[in-house]
């Protein structure tokens, strides 16, 4: 094909393998300079480079192989498609706070931060001194209280008891309470002794008491009964008088009929007759008078014995009466005692608990390890420091010493692909992946509900919990072991499915396609 020159002159094709030039005929008969011209004006031409076809072929052939190789692989080849969530390592138990539940100061600091310790440890002793007094305190008002009560008791079951009056702290009114029942219960001793006749349980004093009495009533009774004696005395002599003038009212009336004959036969004299008439009607008035005494004296003995029986009646009703009016005063003493009692044991009951509290506030005094792990947030650094700001304040935090276990949070996009059971790759943010590499686990547990954001655990948008099970508890590098702690950050891979690499690059393909229909 012909070309122009830079002259404007047509010219051929020069080839670079010799076979053609383009030349100007001038060049060709000119002189030397002429020439130098000339090849100046030969490179100023164009040139076209041609390949030849088994170039073109091989280079064609190979970016169709190539092409169909890719395409192949991507239809069979399968990589793993992971779930990133992040999270950090905890303890598979709950990290423990040490709380102390009672107000006090610090005594001895026991442990620091990083410390290993058991379940049972001793990590923190409060001063016990206040606690201590306090308990003295409420034992001794208990001691004093149960012997109160025990007095009141023995009291009210007329039991003697060991302790002195003047030992106890009774009041003023119940010492006069115990007092007068005492004295009534002795009191009432001694008149059942009077209504008895016995006195063989009673005390000196109550018999001295029982005496006294004794001589009031019985100095009645026996003026009565002196009466009633005296009086029978004077029948008794009534009767033998009557006996002897009957008698000598007999012989004289016997005398009397056996002078009447001879009077009347004129045997004696009238003046003999007539006295022995006159003694006869004497004896029979003195029998008479006799008889008439002795009814008055019956009469006078029934009246006496009816003063001597009522006198004892008197004394016997005084007596009960008595008896009945110390009863009911014992009975609203006794009923003062027990109200007493029933609250002293009330009294007993919640000072039996304030000792417990105070008890248990002396353990409290003592603060001890919950379970093993090591200690750390120790906030407690120095002796004289309050102890508890309050139940929700914790002096320290355990981290138990249980497995490690990587707690992630998985987003609302993500989790319809995971299930429990699946591989999990897990890299501590601490330790480089291409240096320190990464440990597999295993997802263990799925939340069953969406936890709300969290700026404090740096979760923007609702996600699932999970938990995820480590193979090692360890890093090992170039044969160093590496400890994990918890608390580490982590980002985790869970492997949910395969895919091919095909159906990647639609997806990706298809997303932009929909992208492109949707937008406005």
């Amino acid at each position: 094909m012909a070309q122009l020159s830079s002259n404007g002159n047509k010219t051929k094709p020069v080839t670079l393998n010799g076979q053609s030039q383009s030349q100007d005929p001038q060049a060709q008969t000119g002189t030397n300079g002429q020439q130098t011209s000339t090849r100046e004006e030969v490179f100023d031409q164009p040139v076209i480079l041609q390949q030849t076809p088994l170039w073109s072929h091989a280079i064609l052939w190979s970016i169709v192989g190539v092409t169909t190789f890719t395409v192949l692989w991507a239809a069979f080849a399968k990589v793993e498609e992971a779930v990133q969530a992040p999270g950090r390592l905890e303890p598979e138990g709950a990290v423990q706070e040490v709380q102390v539940p009672i107000n006090g100061v610090v005594d001895e600091i026991l442990v620091e931060d990083g410390d290993r310790v058991e379940e049972g440890e001793v990590l923190v002793r409060l001063d016990p001194t206040a606690s201590e007094a306090q308990l003295d305190s409420l034992k001794e008002v208990l001691k004093s209280v149960e012997q109160e009560n025990a007095f009141y008791r023995a009291t009210l079951y007329g039991k003697d008891s060991d302790a002195n009056t003047a030992d106890l702290s009774l009041s003023p009114e119940m010492q006069a309470l115990t007092t007068n029942r005492s004295a009534i219960q002795a009191e009432n001793q001694v008149f059942e002794a009077l209504l008895n006749g016995t006195a063989a349980d009673l005390n000196p004093e109550q018999l001295a008491r029982l005496q006294s009495q004794a001589v009031e009533s019985s100095s009645r009774i026996s003026a009565a009964q002196l009466e009633v004696s005296q009086l029978e005395a004077q029948r008794e002599q009534n009767n033998i008088e009557l006996v002897a003038g009957e008698r000598r009212l007999s012989i004289d009336q016997s005398i009397l009929d056996d002078l009447t004959p001879l009077y009347e036969q004129g045997g004696i004299a009238k003046l003999q007759y007539t006295r022995q008439q006159q003694q006869v009607l004497d004896d029979a008035a003195e029998v008479a008078r006799l008889q008439e005494e002795a009814q008055r004296l019956e009469y006078a003995i029934a009246q006496a014995q009816e003063r001597f029986n009522r006198e004892i009646a008197v004394t016997n009703t005084d007596l009960l009466n008595r008896l009945a009016e110390n009863n009911k005063r014992l009975a609203d003493i006794d009923s003062e005692l027990n109200k007493t009692i029933v609250q002293n044991d009330q009294r007993i009951a919640d000072l039996k608990s304030q000792i417990s509290q105070a008890e248990q506030q002396i353990r409290y005094q003592t603060v001890r390890a919950p379970i093993s792990g090591v200690v750390f947030d120790l906030q407690t650094q120095n002796q004289g420091v309050v102890g508890s700001q309050g139940p929700s304040q914790p002096v320290l935090k355990i981290v138990p010493s249980d497995d490690l276990i990587a707690k992630v949070y998985i987003t609302n996009r993500d989790i319809g692909f995971v299930e429990p059971g699946m591989e999990v790759d897990v890299r501590v943010d601490s330790f480089p992946y291409s240096e320190y590499g990464d440990i597999k686990g295993t997802l263990v547990w799925i939340g069953s509900d969406a936890l709300p954001p969290n700026q404090q655990e740096l979760r923007k948008n609702y996600t699932f919990p999970a938990k995820i099970e480590l193979d090692q508890q360890e890093l090992i590098v170039r044969g160093q072991t590496i400890d994990l702690q918890s608390g580490m950050s982590v980002s985790t891979n869970i492997k949910t499915r395969k895919r091919t690499v095909l159906s990647i690059f639609t997806d990706l393909f298809l997303r932009k396609v929909e992208s492109v229909t949707t937008s406005r």
